[in-house]
């Protein structure tokens, strides 16, 4: 049986359906995708956090890092704010974190690990193990208090690099570095 409608009623019936369908299908395909996994977006911060290698080091702060991070932002505010993407694994390219999600980010991390020594870790590597690990963590301690730190993680983060935490933390580290590595 053939259904006849006027020229005029068939235009609005296709232009309903063609501006309905797409939106539907994008409707389907957001659902789909945010079907997301909290074991796996789990496992994806504790890889991201540690470099890659979770596995074969101490995992303990990078678990700790996830689980706080989970603790403060859901996965979702994670994808918007430019930490994962839409599939829920990390972006493949960095970007710059909205500010909710980095002040999240430096919470949780601050909650797991210890900016000074990590720092000197980082140092150490650099000077192929001249640093003086004490002069430079004493060092820093006294330049740098949890406010700076603070301050300047979540303004990396945001990549507000002009930022003056940014920069008094870079003086600081760059400065107890040469301080504390022995010449001769």
């Amino acid at each position: 049986m053939r259904v006849h409608t006027r020229p005029g009623r068939l235009s609005a019936i296709v232009l309903i359906a063609a501006t309905t369908l797409p939106g539907l299908a994008a409707c389907a395909a957001e659902a789909e995708a945010e079907v997301v996994s909290a074991p796996a977006v789990r496992e994806a911060l504790v890889d991201l956090y540690a470099g890659g290698r979770a596995a074969g080091d101490d995992p303990r702060d990078a678990e700790c890092f996830a689980d706080e991070l989970l603790e403060r932002v859901t996965p979702e505010e994670l994808r918007d704010g430019g930490v994962l993407d839409e599939t829920f694994a990390p972006r493949a390219e960095k970007t710059a974190l909205d500010r909710p999600v980095a002040e999240a980010w430096t919470e949780a991390q601050m909650a797991c690990s210890d900016f000074v020594e990590q720092s000197t870790q980082a140092q150490e590597v650099l000077t192929k193990g001249r640093l003086d690990a004490g002069a430079y963590e004493t060092c820093l301690d006294g330049r740098l208090d949890e406010k700076t730190i603070r301050e300047a993680t979540t303004a990396t983060l945001m990549a507000r690099l002009d930022d003056p935490a940014v920069g008094e933390l870079s003086v600081a580290q760059s400065e107890c570095s040469v301080l504390s590595v022995p010449r001769g």
